[in-house]
């Protein structure tokens, strides 16, 4: 029952121990009731034999076992509602009782009652001999088996209706006792690095479900103090590298004017330079991720034309493209207008246009267009690859720092930021962005949804 819901596995428990519980007191009550039954019987065979015998022991003269009178004087004494059979000792059969009719008794050793058949007839048989004389007793099993039989019929109609029961019951018992649970896990659920302060409601009284929500709230707080402690960090951090990174690219600059250095000096203020920028995108990068985080990072949207925005950012990516002899495929709706802040959506898009060159093929395709859907503005950008994503990597592809191919990234100097930026970008503009089914094998496609401008023209 792996992957169903724990009320399902919990009801389906109960009526299935209900069941066997019933199922095994109806054979063991029967069981009992048979050899109660059986015991009895040859407790009664018993008595009788020893009445019998006592009878024939009181008789001063001997037992003319041709008279079929004098025979029947050693009944009086016996209050018999069995089926009776005396041998004489001649072994011969001297009385029967008219239940028997044809019907022979079964020839059992003495002192021990058994259960054998009479014909088609069931029946318990005790055989006990003293002297010469043998009397045998039976009685006819049927009415207790009928009496079993019946008792078997109800217990099999009885238990599916007690199950039932019992299901029902333990299905509202579960939906009771699992609702602050589920409500548990819907508040859980709704919370995120943006609302880290929200704390799940927590049950009154001493039970389990009580503690648990009191658990989970304190182990919030913990999560809370760590996350608050990791988020200032990173803005510390990043605030204070921006001034000496600054410095850097001044003073670097500064020096590459001066025209006065020796070209190995150069090449390798270039390369500072280079490393210098690399750094400064990625302070900027985590300073847009604290802020997003801490719920600050809110932009001043303006009307701006999104079509045009989009049409001359790609002249830029066919720059960076066409070393690597990618083909760029453009298809831009006129005229979408947006709420953005200019400087923070082209860094969205251009992250999303440098990934698709970079996890590109040589001589591979770029596919990007912009149309509108309904109030939205959709962008989608698709490109040929040697390493489409996943399903693994599916998930995780805007978490921060995930690298689907490390050691590609390696190379081309990815951090694994990019995706995470542009997915707080786009939300800030709000708007959604996510990896989409591409239906081409070799194909990876991205695509981020602006609602429209209301001055949309």
């Amino acid at each position: 029952m792996n992957g169903r819901p724990l009320r399902f596995q919990i009801t389906v428990l109960a009526v299935i121990v209900t069941g066997l519980g019933m199922t095994a007191f109806a054979a063991i009550m029967l069981y009992q009731l048979r050899i109660t039954k059986l015991q009895n019987l040859d407790e009664q065979h018993a008595s009788q034999a020893a009445q019998f015998f006592k009878t024939v022991a009181r008789r001063s003269t001997p037992i003319d076992w041709t008279n079929d009178n004098s025979v029947r004087e050693l009944f009086d004494a016996v209050q018999s509602f069995h089926a009776i059979e005396v041998e004489d000792p001649r072994g011969t059969i001297v009385h029967r009782s008219r239940t028997l009719g044809s019907l022979d008794l079964p020839r059992l050793p003495d002192g021990v009652p058994q259960s054998a058949y009479a014909g088609e007839r069931r029946v318990r048989v005790y055989s006990v001999s003293d002297g010469d004389i043998r009397f045998r007793i039976a009685t006819d099993l049927g009415p207790t088996l009928a009496t079993e039989r019946n008792m078997l019929a109800q217990f099999i109609i009885a238990v599916p209706i007690i199950c039932g029961l019992i299901g029902l019951g333990a299905l509202w018992l579960t939906r009771k006792t699992l609702r602050p649970v589920e409500e548990l896990t819907v508040r859980a659920d709704a919370i995120t690095a943006s609302n880290l302060a929200e704390r799940l409601p927590e049950v009154t009284g001493n039970d389990e479900i009580a503690n648990l929500s009191q658990t989970l709230n304190r182990m919030m707080d913990r999560l809370q103090r760590s996350f608050e402690q990791s988020r200032r960090f990173a803005s510390d951090a990043s605030h204070e590298l921006k001034t000496p990174l600054t410095i850097i690219r001044g003073e670097t600059d500064a020096a590459m004017r001066s025209g006065s250095l020796p070209a190995a000096a150069e090449r390798s203020i270039v390369n500072i330079q280079e490393e210098t920028g690399r750094l400064v995108h990625i302070v900027e990068g985590l300073l847009i991720l604290s802020q997003a985080d801490a719920g600050k990072f809110r932009l001043k949207l303006q009307p701006n034309n999104l079509s045009e925005f989009i049409s001359e950012m790609t002249e830029d990516v066919e720059i960076l493209a066409s070393p690597r002899g990618i083909e760029l495929k453009i298809d831009i709706e006129d005229g979408l207008m947006i709420d953005a802040e200019p400087h923070f959506l082209r860094q969205a898009a251009l992250n999303l246009f440098d990934n698709a060159v970079k996890y590109n093929r040589e001589e591979g395709h770029i596919e990007a267009s912009l149309h509108r859907k309904g109030n939205e503005a959709v962008f989608r950008i698709a490109n040929t690859t040697d390493h489409p994503v996943t399903d693994e990597d599916r998930l995780r592809v805007f978490d921060r720092f995930f690298r689907a191919d490390k050691s590609r990234d390696r190379e081309r100097g990815g951090q694994g930021l990019g995706l995470s930026i542009c997915a707080e970008i786009i939300r800030a503009h709000h708007g959604q962005i996510t990896l989409i089914e591409e239906p081409r094998p070799g194909w990876t496609a991205f695509e981020f949804r602006i609602p429209i401008s209301a001055h949309n023209t």
